[in-house]
């Protein structure tokens, strides 16, 4: 701390900041916030008394971020969480989401507590991930807005009670900060190579929904979305991020506070069974895919009903049929496509005259406007199409697809797992994309995408046919 004063009082660095850091760093111990400001000012004193001066350089308060934040995107998730109604949380550790539970834990310390000053929400750290998801699915059931946080590793270790939420269809949020793997893999570096794992999760037949925040904006305001999604589809909803976005800070400006209510989907109150007569848990009244459910407690004798993860009918009775199962499946699907037209829509940036197109999701976006600018300066003028959720709107892709002679999509996997699922959803037209991958664990550089641009180009170009652009 001596020495921080000593360079505080060379380059110029106000003690207000120094001591505002001290104090959040140390929180409430006023002691060692005392001890190391004194510290600090021996440093201080000792220039003062004994250095001249002689460089030009320090530093001055500017204007140009004023009102703008530092955050890590973790840190944006657990905002999310807290504002979209989140009163329980288990988890295990895990880099690199271990940050986002822990940033949670602070915020529901601080914001839910009733008047008295009791706690109104429930956070555990469990003795294993797969207890951690079962604690969240649990609580969903009983109708809390639930999560927990994890990366590949715990994801994988929760894969059977996320393909139980799916199909006895309970409502909880997994946040995964996607790491290198497989297995342990490089904990401490980034990647995007948990995505057809997170889509697919769990044996059978599953597809679950994902949202794949770019920004630490999208962290917050897809930490909120979450949990309207898994109410209103009654399914576990994942929002995968990745360490780079996850654990790094990032300048942003400030976030907007909610101003929509809750939405918990299709929940029937006492009073609405009894208008009703009867309640089928398992059944689709509306055709869109989405039963209506209850909360445990109800005191209406018809609301009860079992959560099975075993083959059941609409009443929610066991069975072992074939047929009422591939109906529950069939009408699973149904849902999943009803959830295609709310989650959030890719954003396009069509340039006029472009005939190339690049496809990217998630932190490799940050990267895109500068390689986008050097393309443009090097000739080659580019339109962005940036996907943010699964399942995604087909058409517009589609459309995007039919608008450039080649698409190229930026990866940060071996085996170009958006690229896949692009193929599965849109068909033949997902053909024409060529991958850009870059999985070494370190964010994916402008030049990497630049260079990948201009190779794929080149390389179209010289196996064209005869005729056709670069075929002579």
């Amino acid at each position: 701390m001596i020495y921080v004063g000593v360079l505080a009082e060379l380059l110029g660095i106000e003690q207000l900041a120094i001591e505002e850091a001290l104090r959040h760093q140390l929180r409430s111990k006023e002691k060692a916030v005392n001890v190391n400001t004194d510290a600090v000012e021996i440093g201080r004193k000792y220039v003062r008394e004994n250095f001249q001066k002689r460089d030009p350089y320090g530093l001055s308060r500017l204007d140009k971020t004023e009102g703008k934040i530092l955050i890590e995107g973790n840190t944006a998730s657990a905002m999310g969480a807290l504002f979209g109604g989140c009163t329980v949380a288990a988890w295990y550790p895990i880099t690199p989401a271990s940050s986002l539970s822990e940033s949670l834990e602070e915020l529901m310390e601080q914001y839910r507590r009733d008047d008295s000053g009791r706690k109104n929400y429930a956070f555990v750290q469990a003795e294993d991930e797969i207890a951690a998801v079962g604690m969240a699915l649990g609580a969903g059931w009983c109708g809390a807005r639930a999560m927990t946080g994890t990366s590949g590793p715990g994801m994988s270790l929760m894969s059977e009670f996320v393909g139980y939420g799916y199909y006895a269809e309970v409502p909880f949020v997994i946040f995964n900060v996607q790491r290198i793997g497989p297995s342990t893999g490089l904990p401490t570096r980034t990647a995007q190579g948990d995505l057809l794992a997170a889509a697919y999760l769990s044996h059978g037949d599953t597809k679950h929904l994902l949202l794949i925040p770019s920004t630490v904006e999208e962290c917050y305001e897809f930490g909120m979305l979450a949990f309207d999604l898994a109410d209103r589809f009654q399914t576990p909803v994942f929002v995968l991020s990745d360490l780079d976005l996850g654990m790094n800070v990032w300048l942003t400006d400030r976030f907007e506070y909610p101003a929509k209510p809750f939405d918990r989907g299709k929940v029937l109150t006492e009073e609405q069974i009894k208008r009703l007569g009867k309640f089928e848990r398992y059944r689709d009244v509306d055709g869109d895919g989405i039963c209506y459910r209850t909360y445990p407690g109800n005191p209406h004798a018809a609301a009860a009903y079992f959560t099975r993860g075993s083959g059941h009918n609409e009443r929610a009775a066991y069975t072992e049929d074939g047929l009422d199962y591939q109906r529950v499946l069939d009408r699973l699907l149904v849902k999943f496509e009803t959830a295609r037209k709310e989650m959030p829509p890719s954003e396009v940036n069509l340039v006029p005259g472009a005939k190339v197109g690049i496809i990217a999701y998630g932190s490799s976006d940050q990267a895109m406007a500068e390689a986008r600018d050097l393309l443009t300066a090097g000739g080659l003028k580019t339109s962005y199409l940036k996907i943010r959720a699964f399942p995604f709107a087909v058409e517009p892709i589609r459309d995007f697809l039919k608008k450039h002679e080649k698409v190229f999509i930026v990866e940060q996997n071996r085996d170009a797992q958006m690229l896949g699922i692009l193929k599965m959803e849109i068909g033949r037209e997902a053909m024409k994309i060529k991958p850009i991958l870059h999985y070494s664990g370190f964010p994916v550089p402008t030049e990497a995408i630049v260079e990948g641009v201009h190779n794929k180009h080149r390389e179209a170009a010289e196996t064209a046919p005869v005729g056709m652009e670069g075929g002579e």
